[in-house]
């Protein structure tokens, strides 16, 4: 063989073997992206889970429960409400 018939054979190896390489790297990234897509899933489950766990504990009726049976709390007879008073001068002070 001559040696022009040496380099293209050596030129073909090398290509080949990088190819290979080539798709390792590739099947190594994609099985990382999917390991990060199923994290990144998870994530967005457990954030709406507590999305749910804060919306039901503002909820009114939860909080009024909390006040009257666990501290103790007592709804008011009735209710008095304060009208604002301007005061002379214009300002606080």
């Amino acid at each position: 063989m001559s040696l022009v018939g040496w380099a293209t054979a050596a030129t073909v190896v090398i290509a080949l073997f990088a190819l290979a390489l080539f798709h390792a790297v590739i099947v190594d990234r994609q099985a990382t992206l999917d390991d990060l897509n199923g994290q990144l899933e998870d994530v967005r489950v457990e954030n709406e889970r507590l999305r749910l766990y804060v919306a039901r504990a503002e909820a009114p009726d939860r909080i009024k429960s909390e006040a009257l049976y666990r501290l103790g709390m007592v709804e008011p007879d009735s209710r008095v409400y304060l009208l604002p008073v301007e005061l002379a001068g214009g300002g606080a002070g």
